[in-house]
């Protein structure tokens, strides 16, 4: 008999241990971590900055046109809204994708920050290197000071634009960090959330629209693309779901998958947001 009362206590704490695995949820589908086809990816919450998705998010890559987030940060910290840059022959003459400028153009800082953002446009990324940091040189320098004060430590950049240089380079997480900062911008996150503007300058008047198509993309608030033979495609995204708020980068993907890439690791994200060690493809994690 007594043998009976000490196996009713272990009996009743195996009943409450299935009885609060159920309560929570738990099921093998929700212990995958999902694939993705990028060979980088990243998945950050924004609040804390912590991982949530991990798939060599500390290896390097190369950015190509992300790197267009942190030049308009950095316009947005080194110009006054309303100041005007002047475009030079050299930013004049840059490998399009380009707004169209010619030398002598001149281009309000909230109109170069919208075909920055929208469309791309490399002659106005360089249009904005040389009116802040009086270069292309110059302006990297303050990229750079930029990225250690972020306290980044496997990023170097080169061009404003993300065109390619084998000593330009960022890692997911990197760019997860840059993209956080660059949000906390109200001029920066309102033109990238916009799809649709109108722009002016002293030479022309044109409709616009962003790369991306936000309307089209569950919880995406804001986002840039890139891409370059070397980078092949990139992609980070700002987005919200009720009150969850993650970062997702994709580094050297394919055109038809970065979208899906982003998606993936954000809806996982949303759903492990209680998560406090990091996940990596491949590993089974519980709550």
């Amino acid at each position: 008999m007594a043998n009976i009362w000490k196996v009713v206590p272990a009996t009743l704490l195996v009943l409450i241990i299935v009885s609060g695995m159920d309560s929570v949820g738990i099921s093998p589908a929700e212990t995958i971590v999902p694939q993705i086809a990028g060979e980088f990816g990243v998945a950050i919450d924004v609040g804390t900055g912590k991982i949530l998705y991990n798939k060599n998010a500390h290896s390097k890559a190369y950015p190509a046109s992300m790197t267009k987030v942190l030049t308009a940060t950095i316009l947005d910290e080194r110009m006054d809204d309303g100041e005007i840059l002047t475009v030079s022959p050299n930013a004049a003459g840059q490998e399009c994708i380009c707004l169209g400028l010619r030398a002598g153009e001149k281009i309000s800082k909230q109109d170069a920050m919208k075909a920055l953002l929208l469309v791309s446009a490399n002659d106005v990324a360089v249009t904005i290197a040389e009116n802040v940091g009086g270069s292309e040189k110059g302006f990297a320098e303050l990229m750079n000071q930029k990225v250690k004060e972020l306290g980044l430590k496997n990023t170097h950049f080169v061009t404003p634009s993300g065109m390619h240089d084998p000593n330009h380079y960022t890692t997911p997480y990197d760019m997860a960090l840059i993209t956080k900062e660059a949000v906390q911008h109200p001029n920066v996150l309102e033109i990238m959330s916009t799809q649709d503007a109108r722009i002016k300058t002293s030479m022309q008047e044109k409709n616009i629209s962003n790369l991306i198509n936000l309307h089209t993309m569950p919880n995406v608030i804001a986002g840039k693309p890139g891409f370059t033979n070397a980078a092949h495609h990139t992609l980070v995204e700002y987005l919200k779901k009720d009150n969850k708020e993650v970062i997702s980068v994709v580094m050297k993907s394919d055109k038809r998958s970065k979208y899906n890439d982003v998606q993936t690791m954000a809806n996982y994200s949303f759903n492990h947001m209680q998560k406090t060690k990091p996940v990596f493809e491949g590993d089974i994690n519980f709550p």
